[in-house]
């Protein structure tokens, strides 16, 4: 335990001097956020827009960024030294994914902060179905991420987690409603982790009824991208 709570420290140290690639994933749901509050395009409102954009800070922060970060920690060998320490896979993987879930409250916190001062958002929240949907999907979410960069090559773990993330962006219900797509991608988007992720947030909103469904599919990856990257994540490239 020592030794996670020492590695998550490292790893926020380390994504603070990443100042760049922080801003980078708060300003992108926050733009969107400020566009469409400002000029309601497409008749999208600020309640419409939240827990799509919710769901896309936790996309951006815990599968793509964190993916590419360790992918290239990998290639330089910055990873390697662990592997000749007493701590596991396991242990990478829970320091890896607490720091990115402390990066994302913060995302979080500024987005709803802007919500609420500019566009006096009001919700009426259940704060229990909520940090259940953000616990799930940064676990789900960050086991994809780290599957993908402890198994491929720095440059492969780029191209992939990048197509990935366009592929989820599209399927998630972020950017159009899933219902508007072809029927076999309306079933494969449900599957899919984003999708419930962002049903969820809707669903703490209460813009949409809950459904256990979407919470069997978070549950789900939540379990078996932290697994399977326990399993196959390997300190360096092969």
């Amino acid at each position: 335990m020592r030794a996670i709570v020492a590695q998550t420290r490292f790893e926020l140290r380390n994504a603070s001097r990443r100042g760049e690639a922080f801003l980078l994933l708060v300003l992108v749901p926050l733009s969107i956020l400020l566009f469409f509050g400002f000029t309601g395009l497409f008749g999208l409102s600020v309640d419409m827009l939240m827990p799509g954009l919710l769901a896309l800070s936790i996309l951006s922060a815990s599968l793509t960024s964190l993916a590419i970060s360790t992918g290239f920690e990998r290639k330089y060998h910055v990873l390697k030294r662990l592997g000749a320490t007493p701590m596991p896979r396991s242990g990478l993987i829970i320091a890896k994914t607490t720091s990115v879930l402390i990066t994302e409250i913060v995302q979080v916190a500024i987005l709803v902060a802007v919500a609420f001062s500019v566009f006096h958002w009001r919700t009426d929240v259940n704060v229990g179905l909520f940090v259940v949907a953000l616990l799930l999907g940064t676990a789900g979410m960050s086991g994809i991420g780290l599957l993908i960069a402890g198994t491929l090559r720095a440059e492969a773990t780029l191209a992939v987690a990048n197509g990935l993330y366009l592929v989820l962006l599209v399927l998630g219900g972020i950017i159009i409603p899933v219902w508007v797509l072809p029927p076999f991608l309306n079933e494969l988007a449900r599957i899919l982790p984003a999708e419930p992720l962002t049903a969820l947030f809707e669903a703490s909103f209460h813009l949409t009824a809950f459904t256990a469904t979407d919470l069997a599919a978070l549950v789900f990856w939540a379990i078996l991208g932290p697994a399977l990257a326990a399993w196959l994540f390997t300190w360096e490239e092969k």
